[in-house]
């Protein structure tokens, strides 16, 4: 089985949603170097995506490079377009969906991030937006450049303006250009995050339950909390970790896809970890984990860029097996 640990590197601001446009503080960046003896105990390979005030701050961007050739892992590019130039009031609450965006706004903001994490680092071919946030204009903007693979969708989820991510694929796809939730045509990879139904078809029920005999509320509240497992650390613990995993072996999985945030490292950067002990012990359970997967189910640490060649090639995983 595949392993990718991807890591949002951003700015403060993520858990007040309080991005400041102009100079966000990026404090939270210096404790990525925390996770050093844990990643280099298990091997753990990351994928390293960073915004648009991370990568354009000196001092993060040296450290960012440092820490990828120590990790032997990957700097991708993470777009947070409220704050991206070019800044461009709109009239939707912020942060505005990519599907209500002008194109050519959204084209402009993502070349300046890949042009500024070009310049810092070498040219990002992994990809993943701001609040999960892929629709069929941010995938059309994608295939316009270099970028070979994303991570923006989270099944079982359901965010504000779409898209609807409830019945997503679980592993590795080629998504349809005109519906990115679905498999089809398109030249970038997409590698959703670990996110499962209790049941198979939970998802698709749950994305074709008209609304108007159960609002759309109760059945994101119901999917998020009842109704799928998270494989991700910072969601849940770690006897359900590693009850994911199995149901995910179970079912044929063949990649698991971890996701934290940079600011969740940093005490009182979010509202789990107010203090340096609480970290203390998430970083404990990431390190369980980790353990616990090399022994009890063989995986392959890869970066995002990594796991898209792999896909290509033809050489997918063969379905694991958990006893």
């Amino acid at each position: 089985m595949k392993l990718a640990v991807t890591i949002d590197v951003e700015e403060e601001g993520l858990f007040s949603n309080r991005y400041d446009p102009h100079d966000p503080p990026v404090n939270n960046v210096a404790y990525l170097s925390t996770l050093d003896p844990i990643f280099r105990e298990w091997g753990i390979r990351p994928t390293l995506l960073v915004t648009y005030p991370v990568i354009t701050n000196g001092p993060c961007a040296e450290l960012l490079a440092g820490l990828r050739t120590r990790w032997d892992g990957e700097i991708g590019a993470h777009l947070h377009h409220w704050n991206t130039p070019p800044i461009r009031e709109l009239p939707y609450p912020q942060p505005a969906p990519s599907e209500l965006m002008p194109p050519d706004l959204l084209s402009q903001k993502l070349n300046n991030l890949l042009n500024a994490v070009r310049a810092a680092a070498d040219e990002p071919r992994s990809f993943r937006m701001g609040r999960f946030n892929l629709g069929p204009r941010m995938l059309a903007a994608l295939e316009s450049t270099a970028i070979t693979v994303d991570s923006s969708v989270a099944p079982m989820r359901r965010y504000y303006g779409g898209p609807d991510h409830l019945a997503a694929p679980t592993d590795p796809y080629f998504p349809d250009k005109k519906d990115p939730m679905k498999e089809g045509d398109s030249g970038v990879l997409e590698v959703p995050m670990t996110i499962l139904p209790v049941f198979r078809g939970l998802g698709y029920f749950l994305e074709n339950v008209g609304t108007s005999a159960i609002p759309g509320s109760w059945i994101s509240w119901f999917a998020m909390n009842l109704g799928s497992v998270p494989v991700q650390p910072m969601w849940t613990g770690l006897r359900r970790l590693k009850l994911g995993v199995r149901l995910h072996c179970g079912r044929g999985g063949q990649v698991l896809t971890l996701f934290l945030h940079s600011s969740e490292l940093m005490p009182g950067g979010c509202p789990q970890h107010q203090t340096a002990a609480d970290v203390d012990r998430f970083r404990t359970k990431l390190s369980r984990f980790f353990s616990w997967l090399r022994r009890e189910i063989p995986v392959e640490s890869v970066t995002l860029t990594e796991l898209g060649e792999h896909y290509r090639s033809g050489k997918q995983a063969r379905p694991c097996r958990s006893d």
